[in-house]
């Protein structure tokens, strides 16, 4: 009887949301979890027929599990781009009970095709309480006030222009679980737009064009494998223009002369360089200013 109401209700909510989802990442329309590892807990497709009214997967522990423990995890592997100021959005089983989830994307910064905490970049979400009954959408902006930014450099929000490797979600039980085994269930991973997210995007970009001495800019950004530098000397001065990659790597010295005052531009290509961060540093005799690009292969 469970598993009829929980199929009539992912029917429902399919037929409510499917029209305002913005990319679908997973629906559980298939059996397929090739892409999925899971530790600590156990995870399984829930029918099995294949179909995508009723696709979802069981997540769950075969023994009781205590109050105040760390459940375990379960990601999924594949190539998502969620934007800041976006939505993250997940239809979870509740269980009534006190668990929370943490929902994070993991950015493989060293391209190396696996999370590492001492090189790569991850976003985590503040706890989401599974505390209730039946399934629920849970939608969690991309931002500052919702994600926590994991990583051992000055990295940023800007990382979100690249594709994530993974998403991942941690349980643990709180200190007013009742024992039992934990079962619970993810139906729907999709990323819904925020209208007003490219007006802010723009002011962002206008802002900062601004606070710049040099008005420095490359465009495109992100880019593949090309984009030009432009800047303004306001004087004639020694010039010093160097890339680098985000473990402060020197990779390339563009400029190293004196140039006279006005509009400068050269050109970076990364054509044998892995997609992800790069910073170029423009330095003259009293001033050094440092900005990102993204080079996106």
């Amino acid at each position: 009887m469970t598993k009829i109401v929980n199929t009539i209700f992912i029917v429902l909510c399919f037929a409510v949301t499917a029209l305002s989802q913005g990319n679908i990442y997973n629906d559980f329309s298939k059996k397929d979890l090739s892409k999925w590892i899971w530790g600590g807990i156990d995870m399984k497709y829930s029918h099995e027929t294949d179909n995508k009214e009723n696709g979802f997967v069981e997540i769950f522990t075969k023994t009781p599990v205590k109050s105040n423990s760390y459940l375990g995890k379960t990601a999924m592997y594949q190539d998502m781009l969620f934007s800041a100021g976006n939505y993250i959005n997940v239809m979870l089983q509740g269980v009534s009970n006190d668990v929370s989830v943490k929902i994070e994307l993991m950015y493989d910064i060293d391209n190396n095709e696996k999370y590492n905490d001492d090189k790569d970049i991850m976003l985590m979400s503040k706890p989401v309480s599974l505390n209730f009954s039946g399934w629920k959408e849970i939608k969690i902006k991309l931002d500052q006030e919702n994600f926590k930014l994991i990583s051992k450099f000055d990295d940023d929000f800007t990382v979100t222009e690249e594709d994530a490797l993974a998403i991942q979600f941690e349980y643990e039980t709180g200190k007013n679980y009742k024992e039992k085994k934990f079962e619970s269930g993810i139906a729907l991973i999709s990323e819904i737009p925020n209208k007003e997210n490219l007006v802010s995007k723009e002011t962002e970009t206008h802002t900062t064009e601004k606070e710049s001495y040099f008005d420095a800019k490359n465009y495109p950004n992100p880019f593949n494998p090309a984009t030009t530098i432009n800047y303004t000397l306001k004087e004639t001065s020694f010039v010093k223009l160097t890339v680098y990659d985000r473990l402060g790597r020197e990779v390339k010295t563009l400029i190293d002369e004196n140039q006279n005052a006005g509009t400068h531009t050269v050109e970076f290509n990364g054509s044998n360089l892995p997609s992800g961060i790069y910073f170029y540093r423009i330095k003259t005799n009293d001033k050094t200013e440092v900005h990102k690009m993204i080079l996106a292969k």
